[in-house]
């Protein structure tokens, strides 16, 4: 089989840019037996993507990751671009990880596309800063949709929502996973988290709780703000926000939360920004943490709870999209709209050493449900079925 991969998502460091890299990755380490050829939108440098498939270049005027952003356009000049190179590459289906980066393909193209979630057209106010915007994605996706042979989700509540939303039969949607990359599986040494938390400036004196993901609305960091200055009247405890405040493009809201941080003494002295950060320290920080709190209004997988769990690390999510069915028994779940409910579930981890152990037992069994190789197979069986 010949499989052409639309791998501009690559160099995003959003959860479809992961998505993309992992399952790149297990695709061609467990069925090498397939020819892949990569589109890309510029020249890869060595070891970014496996050596052992073709590439090819669209060359577009712009890179999808500045075009494709909250504020950006593609022009159609360098979609058409897209679309002659995946001609050129003959393939027997063409995937796309991510409709993010999707582009008009040649008719008669079997072709598989990854919708992560349906957040945009839920919360549209949250996701695009203009009425413009709004626009451009519903024409992407509806598209997308037509010119799909199979629509591929990453979790069931996805799939649940894409079939209500566009009127899709469940049967047209195929379902694969995510999973942790193995640097997160790996173990760590005390020493390195402490130098870790030390570089970056964190406190080593008081309880940590983490978040990890972007800046966007949609990520309901104002209720979790909330939430910290409610705890912090009883409890010591440092909040740490890990992540790009300008969201990599996308409509983010960083502003806010630090307007709201400095209005209050008590966030001001407890809340931290860090950044991005190397999976390096990401692992250092998921096991120097007391728990990982994820106060999403709507998540199509929620990756960083499954990096959180390899780690060994307790899950505080709300009960919004697929996050109940990713983390299960392994966390608390908590609405998100409900500032104290979070507070009162972070305060049970505080408190409470024997369900923060139990959690974290829990953690370590739940996260062998998903794995990169698992997600590979599932992402086979669906170009086949695309095939026919």
């Amino acid at each position: 089989m010949r499989i052409a991969i639309d791998t501009t998502c690559v160099w995003n460091r959003r959860g479809f840019g992961r998505f993309t890299v992992e399952l790149l990755r297990a695709l061609v380490a467990r069925h090498p037996e397939h020819d892949y050829v990569l589109l890309v939108d510029r020249e890869p440098a060595r070891g970014e993507l496996p050596e052992a498939c073709a590439i090819v270049n669209a060359s577009p005027e712009r890179t999808v990751n500045r075009s494709a952003v909250a504020k950006g356009r593609r022009s159609l000049a360098d979609m058409l671009r897209f679309t002659r190179a995946a001609r050129r590459t003959k393939p027997d289906v063409l995937f796309f990880p991510a409709v993010y980066s999707f582009f008009p393909v040649a008719p008669g193209t079997r072709t598989v596309v990854c919708f992560h979630d349906t957040i945009a057209e839920d919360h549209p106010e949250l996701v695009f800063p203009d009425r413009a915007g709004r626009w451009a994605w519903k024409a992407k996706m509806r598209l997308a949709l037509w010119q799909a042979t199979r629509v591929m989700t990453i979790s069931e509540a996805s799939r649940r929502s894409l079939a209500t939303l566009y009127g899709l039969s469940e049967e047209r949607i195929d379902l694969v996973t995510e999973g942790p990359s193995p640097s997160f599986l790996a173990p760590s040494s005390p020493e390195a988290v402490r130098a870790t938390l030390e570089r970056l400036g964190l406190p080593g004196d008081r309880p940590l709780l983490l978040h990890v993901g972007g800046m966007s609305p949609h990520k309901n960091l104002t209720t979790l703000l909330e939430a910290a200055a409610i705890l912090l009247r009883r409890h010591a405890a440092y909040l740490v926000l890990v992540g790009d405040p300008e969201a990599d493009g996308f409509h983010a809201n960083a502003a806010e939360l630090r307007a709201r941080i400095a209005s209050d003494e008590r966030l001001r002295d407890n809340v931290r920004f860090t950044g991005f950060v190397s999976d390096a320290d990401l692992v250092h920080l998921y096991r120097g943490a007391l728990a990982l709190v994820f106060p999403s209004l709507a998540e199509g997988f929620g990756l960083p709870a499954v990096e959180a769990m390899a780690c060994g690390l307790p899950v505080l999510a709300s009960r919004a999209g697929s996050l109940p069915e990713v983390v299960g028994d392994a966390g608390l779940l908590f609405d998100p709209r409900d500032a104290r409910g979070m507070a009162e579930s972070i305060e049970r981890i505080l408190v409470d050493d024997g369900l923060r152990r139990e959690l974290s037992r829990r953690a370590r069994e739940r996260v062998r449900l998903f794995t990169w190789e698992r997600a590979a197979d599932l992402a086979l069986a669906s170009f086949r079925r695309a095939i026919g």
